[in-house]
């Protein structure tokens, strides 16, 4: 009887866990963080600053892993989703183009994730 007790104990604390987390998730600061680090990966581009560049095009996509969850999760947004994977890959071109210097093509492919972003979900998913 102990064992069960304590393996119900057990899987309350992970559920609370879970649910916490998800109540913690707020989109709207997501998406305030991507609006940010997108405007800073301009400067960063062009500054010619590879690291910094490379370190928030990797925020980035770390962000847009998030976003692409998260509408997965909701479900009815399929388009969101392959945008936000989308979003993954150019941000990854980012990164390989900071780290062979080639600046010209890591800000044409940082404005096409803007200008997208603002034409694809903000015009349908905004506001929540």
């Amino acid at each position: 009887m102990r064992k069960l007790f304590n393996l119900c104990g057990l899987i309350f604390i992970l559920l609370a866990g879970a649910v916490y987390a998800e109540a913690a998730f707020d989109f709207e600061t997501l998406m305030e963080a991507v609006d940010n680090n997108s405007h800073n990966l301009q400067g960063n581009i062009a500054g010619k600053d590879a690291a910094g560049t490379v370190a928030l095009a990797k925020d980035l996509q770390k962000e847009f892993k998030l976003v692409e969850e998260f509408f997965a999760k909701r479900g009815n947004a399929a388009d969101a989703v392959t945008d936000a994977k989308r979003y993954q890959d150019m941000a990854a071109e980012i990164i390989k183009f900071a780290e062979a210097n080639n600046f010209d093509a890591a800000s044409n492919k940082a404005i096409e994730i803007s200008k997208s972003c603002d034409e694809a979900c903000h015009d349908t998913y905004k506001p929540l």
